[in-house]
């Protein structure tokens, strides 16, 4: 999967920004420039038109060895309507084919 940029938003006003590192029906794990707390309500604004504006909150944090991007962040999806579901679940089972697609390129050149 190309990387996916995210815009948080957070407390008043605060915002930074995120790319997507995993992703599920139920949440996902992003690296984000600040440090989101365990706890927090956010808001995830995607790059894309193919993910919908979703709200979230932190279940995880830990810092990663990098100069950028440096906190690992997992979030759990919180009111999700049937429409943000069935565009997230599209999105997923795309993803899902291409990588089966690809894979089976990569054994059929073996």
């Amino acid at each position: 999967m190309k990387k996916i940029f995210l815009q948080i938003k957070f407390a008043k006003n605060k915002q930074c920004m995120a790319y997507i590192l995993d992703l599920s029906r139920s949440g996902m794990g992003m690296a984000a420039v600040s440090r989101l707390d365990q706890g927090l309500d956010i808001v995830i604004i995607p790059k894309t038109k193919l993910l919908p504006r979703l709200q979230a909150k932190v279940v995880y944090r830990f810092k990663l060895p990098r100069k950028t991007y440096t906190y690992r962040t997992g979030v759990r999806f919180i009111n999700l309507n049937q429409k943000q579901q069935s565009c997230l679940d599209k999105f997923i089972n795309k993803q899902q084919k291409e990588i089966k697609w690809k894979s089976k390129i990569h054994l059929e050149f073996r």
